[in-house]
């Protein structure tokens, strides 16, 4: 009776002892639902839920931000699909833009836009099994000045990435590290007083995903007023 006594109290102090440990153990693969529940980690379908009154301005801020894609040693990046730990770490890029201290670019490149010209689309291409998105960024600088003649001559055929900002302040990129954007620029002069002129940038990129945001924006006034500088830069 005693032996059988003992043997219980083994057994259930074991059995104590594996079910304090299993939420450790269950923490290095799982995550924890609101509710409680267990989930794997990494990338999952999730239910997508509207807030009641929450704001959804459409359009963009009258900027954007060009890096050439052989300037920087470091970029953004977004994860592997099996390395992201969520839904949310899977379209964001972290890290930053680092320029070499020999390179001829040491900042990101900023660039003027007019209000409301900023937009963005991404649209679905491929076959079934093999979908991804065609990324679109447009944006017009204005006027007939030499200085935007000069740089529609340079980046017609530079790839590069590209900065942007929503009406709510999340700052987004365009093209991949491996798969930077192409920019097309036109030119139209207008031909009435009251015409328009100035260039229409059209900026495109292939990515798995429609849209990919920054964890760490950019110092935009410090881009446009040229006191951003990187680490690898000397800064």
């Amino acid at each position: 009776m005693k032996r059988k006594l003992f043997l219980f109290c083994i057994v259930a102090a074991i059995l104590a002892a594996a079910f304090c440990l299993l939420p450790e153990l269950a923490g290095s693969t799982f995550g924890t639902h609101p509710d409680g529940l267990l989930l794997a980690t990494g990338p999952a379908f999730a239910a997508l839920k509207w807030p009641v009154g929450r704001n959804n301005m459409g359009g963009f801020k009258g900027y954007l931000i060009f890096v050439p894609a052989d300037a920087p040693s470091a970029m953004p990046e977004v994860p592997a699909w099996d390395e992201a730990a969520d839904n949310e770490e899977l379209v964001t890029a972290s890290g930053t833009f680092t320029f070499p201290a020999e390179g001829t670019i040491k900042s990101p490149l900023y660039l003027y836009s007019t209000d409301a010209t900023v937009g963005y689309n991404a649209e679905a291409q491929g076959e079934a099994d093999g979908i991804s998105y065609r990324q679109t960024l447009t944006a017009f600088f204005p006027g007939n000045m030499k200085e935007a003649h000069a740089f529609a001559a340079l980046v017609k055929n530079t790839p590069g990435y590209y900065i942007f900002e929503d009406s709510d302040g999340q700052q987004m990129m365009i093209g991949q590290k491996g798969m930077p954007a192409s920019t097309s620029v036109a030119f139209a002069g207008g031909q009435a007083r009251a015409d328009r002129r100035g260039h229409t940038f059209i900026i495109t990129a292939d990515s798995n995903y429609s849209a990919i945001f920054l964890e760490t924006p950019l110092d935009v006034e410090a881009v446009k007023n040229g006191t951003w500088a990187s680490a690898g830069a000397g800064g």
